[in-house]
């Protein structure tokens, strides 16, 4: 039974991995067309895993085993783990090529949508490596969608069962099939990026910096084609442009399927609310403590508003130094990176139903010490949370802490400072991008790390983007058992 899911966990992967080898070619056919330097590197690359690719799918081939939790853990974790790889291939033969660990590096903060970089040249660099990195990110930010809002919730881990799509009751589907689901994601995930490539465009974006921008936006992933990220531009309209549509990427998509794709109108999420207010409440405590109503300009209100959501919702985008933000910034700025955006959207972080969960579950035993013999439910909104779903969010919540301290640790044996080693675990556990510090801050990239550094915070994008728990459940012999 065993042999027979990692044969199936293969042919899937294979055919994931032939999925990527084909988009590159993409790069390499608008080199041709518009004359870019450059595409060569990506028609050897997609030629060669595709072969590859095409060879493994055809020796794995064969009946899929019925879906179950050891399943679906394989191939999600074989899915993230190999397909990076891929990814790499083209940034390590270009005129300008990385080095495998680099690249790799590069790849994974792509798909994973933590948009860490250590390209410090971007604004030299080549159009179809500037080009591809948009787009792994914008489809990692898809499969994120797809896996938190259909796999998650059907391996019941991680808390995603919360937002399960497929309900006992009929009338709560939003949709009756998970194909419909599927359709349904991609859908809504290809207007928003139109519409954004398109506001980009109008503001005053040229057409391939609007279409980059946009595929990183709304993937809530924040790789630019500039070394200034958006800040490039010196436009307040831009910068709000972003900031719509990376709140809306830090939204739960099922909330748009059921406004746009059902005739019931959604129940309002109470993570929606939290994460709106938290916004709103962290832009006024990081103006207000720096400027009076009279003092305060637009364009310092702009710049801070952009930098707070594009940390919140762990895009990573930057317009300035927000280490400059008196002594409550930096602080600020850190402690936004844990929370991150809502469940169910493209954001990283530990996502805030988790901290309303934590939250009930602090007031229920504040009322059991008052009231020993009482039973008290605990509710997310109106929805009465079983034991299971608030079990498994302080778990992740514990299991990120503890993950974070290891990191921590392992970076600073090797040699780095502790603000660097702690922003750097922080932001790559959380998905987030930039970290706090001269050396990776805002103003700063990965590339001045050693390779090991690189390694160790490749690993923790992917370990946090899978939410931990599905990484460890691969030490579990009993995984393993046929």
């Amino acid at each position: 039974m065993l042999a027979h899911e990692l044969r199936s966990a293969c042919q899937i992967v294979s055919l994931a991995g032939l999925l990527f080898s084909v988009l590159m070619y993409f790069p390499w056919i608008i080199s041709l067309i518009f004359n870019w330097d450059g595409g060569g590197p990506f028609f050897w690359a997609a030629t060669t895993s595709s072969m590859i690719c095409l060879l493994v799918a055809l020796a794995s081939r064969g009946e899929t085993p019925r879906v179950s939790a050891r399943f679906g853990i394989i191939v999600v974790n074989l899915l993230w783990w190999i397909c990076p790889l891929i990814c790499s291939l083209p940034l390590m033969l270009g005129e300008k090529p990385l080095s495998s660990v680099d690249a790799i590096f590069e790849a994974v903060s792509g798909l994973t949508t933590t948009g860490s970089t250590i390209i410090s040249d971007l604004d030299i660099r080549d159009r179809p490596i500037l080009l591809w990195r948009a787009m792994i990110q914008w489809i990692g930010g898809l499969g994120i969608l797809s896996l938190g809002l259909i796999l998650l919730p059907f391996l019941r881990v991680g808390g995603m069962q919360l937002f399960r799509m497929e309900s006992s009751d009929r009338a709560e589907k939003p949709l009756p099939r998970l194909i419909e689901i599927s359709k349904t994601i991609i859908l809504i995930y290809l207007i928003l990026s139109l519409a954004c490539t398109s506001a980009y465009y109008i503001a005053g974006m040229g057409i391939f910096d609007a279409i980059v921008h946009a595929m990183t936006t709304v993937s809530t992933g924040g790789f630019s084609s500039h070394n200034d990220s958006l800040g490039y531009f010196n436009s307040l309209t831009i910068l709000w442009i972003a900031i719509v549509f990376m709140i809306i990427g830090g939204l739960p998509f099922n909330f748009f399927i059921g406004i746009f794709f059902t005739r019931n109108i959604p129940k309002l999420d109470p993570q929606i609310f939290v994460f709106l207010g938290i916004i709103v409440f962290s832009t006024v405590v990081l103006c207000g403590l720096d400027f009076s109503l009279s003092t305060l300009s637009f364009s310092e209100f702009s710049n801070r508003a952009f930098n707070l959501v594009s940390i919140i919702s762990t895009t990573g985008y930057a317009s300035g130094d927000f280490m400059s933000y008196g002594m409550i910034g930096p602080v600020l700025f850190f402690v936004l990176i844990f929370i991150g955006g809502c469940a169910g959207s493209t954001s990283g972080g530990i996502k805030i139903y988790r901290f309303i969960i934590m939250t009930e579950l602090i007031k229920s035993s504040l009322r059991e010490l008052v009231y020993s013999k009482g039973v008290f439910l605990m509710h997310y909104g109106k929805q009465v949370v079983d034991e299971p779903i608030f079990r498994s969010a302080i778990i992740m919540i514990v299991s990120f802490f503890m993950s974070l301290a290891i990191v921590t640790i392992l970076l600073g044996v090797m040699g780095l400072d502790f603000i660097t080693a702690l922003s750097g675990a922080t932001t790559a556990l959380a998905n987030v991008g930039p970290g706090i510090g001269p050396v990776i801050g805002p103003t700063g990239n990965f590339s001045s790390l050693g390779d090991p550094e690189k390694i160790v915070l490749t690993v923790s994008m992917i370990v946090g983007r899978l939410e931990i728990l599905i990484v460890m459940a691969l030490f579990l012999p009993l995984l393993w058992k046929s």
